[in-house]
């Protein structure tokens, strides 16, 4: 190889150099390492500085700590009449004896209890034979012990319990739901 071929190579390594020098010059770096470089720091005295504080008032889809506690369901404070019952897994197509007065018992989030004053048992258990599959509830079971009546129904993707007799009131218990 004679001079002509050494020559390519001396200005492409010169064109490389050049080109590394202006790269490094324009991104703020040098060609050499010995340069010291420094980086002011940040001064930051607690949360929120700098940046400033976050915004508290934009619309979020997220649920907040703060109204978790609040989403908890409660307690109802009318316990007698079918305005207690709402909000419950008791429908508001459920059929009642006339004269019958429903009285909530507890209400959680998979079971319901009633209680019904103003009725016989025998008289609840004859009128619930009638009226649950007229109103769109499927007799399953009848148990009778210790001369206490339960009629078990499913209906709207839950089973309800009518209880009657004995030296017990009349109540009836929703599940599911």
């Amino acid at each position: 190889m004679g001079r002509a071929g050494m020559l390519p190579r001396r200005r492409t390594a010169a064109a490389g150099a050049v080109g590394l020098a202006l790269l490094l010059g324009g991104c703020g770096g040098s060609a050499s390492d010995d340069v010291a470089v420094t980086v002011p720091e940040a001064s930051v005295t607690g949360a929120g500085a700098g940046a400033g504080a976050l915004p508290i008032d934009l619309p979020t889809d997220l649920v907040l700590p703060s109204q978790t506690a609040a989403s908890a369901q409660p307690t109802p404070v009318v316990t007698t009449g079918v305005g207690a019952l709402r909000g419950t897994l008791v429908p508001k197509h459920f059929p009642f004896p006339k004269d019958a007065t429903p009285r909530l018992v507890s209400a959680e989030a998979q079971a319901t209890t009633v209680a019904l004053s103003g009725v016989a048992a025998d008289d609840a258990i004859r009128y619930y034979r009638q009226s649950m599959p007229s109103a769109g509830y499927t007799f399953q079971q009848q148990n009778i012990a210790d001369g206490q009546t339960t009629l078990t129904y499913t209906g709207y993707g839950q089973r309800v319990q009518v209880n009657a007799g004995g030296s017990q009131e009349v109540t009836l218990v929703f599940t599911g739901g």
